[in-house]
């Protein structure tokens, strides 16, 4: 939101109450400073619009922050530039029946108390292979090249995640989690899926953003 100077009025006259030049550095390093915002493209900003009329709660960080806490990060050192800049500029993007959000900076941070956690379906699987050393290993190392970024809870506890191998969009569900199928060929794809009003109701849009989740 830009600000402009405080005024004030005395015998019709306006007076301008604010605050003294900044400094030319200061200025320039204002200038060049990235904003939530700034880092959206255009298809970022329009697919954030369309959920907005849909009824979702958008909010946008006030500030730039870093997306993945260290060890997450250090998990997933490959995340598309694209990716990273929409989730991290998210505050919250959530369905009118919370039941289905993109995951953001919370999210990946979060590691108990209320709420989903960004790897709770890994964990399940994990808890489901409990004795199997080499099949949670397996589960593992599947996890370690798919990162997720949406999830819909309404259902089967479905989840849209990034195939880092080609930068792909796969959809996966429970309890099978650990059988996706590639629906997006990136995520500027998933994107304009997700805008889109005529695809809105077609299997898997139909599970992140159709009438069900509204």
């Amino acid at each position: 939101m830009l600000l402009s100077p405080m005024t004030d009025t005395l015998d019709g006259r306006i007076l301008d109450m604010a605050a003294p030049p900044k400094p030319k550095a200061r200025i320039r390093a204002a200038k060049t400073r990235s904003t939530p915002t700034s880092t959206l493209t255009a298809e970022s900003r329009r697919v954030l619009q369309v959920l907005r009329r849909r009824g979702w709660s958008v909010q946008l960080a006030s500030a730039p922050q870093k997306l993945l806490p260290a060890g997450v990060g250090k998990r997933y050192r490959s995340i598309p530039a694209d990716v990273e800049a929409f989730l991290s500029a998210l505050e919250r993007c959530v369905s009118p029946k919370e039941t289905v959000w993109f995951l953001t900076a919370d999210d990946y941070a979060r590691k108990r108390g209320v709420g989903f956690r960004w790897n709770d379906f890994e964990l399940m699987m994990l808890e489901g292979a409990e004795g199997d050393p080499a099949l949670q290993a397996e589960y593992r190392s599947r996890w370690d090249g798919h990162f997720p970024v949406m999830f819909a809870v309404h259902s089967d506890y479905d989840y849209l995640a990034v195939r880092l191998s080609d930068g792909a969009i796969v959809h996966g569900y429970g309890p099978a989690w650990e059988e996706p199928e590639r629906v997006a060929s990136s995520f500027a794809a998933l994107l304009r899926a997700l805008a889109d009003d005529k695809r809105r109701e077609r299997y898997p849009w139909s599970l992140f953003v159709g009438k069900k989740c509204a």
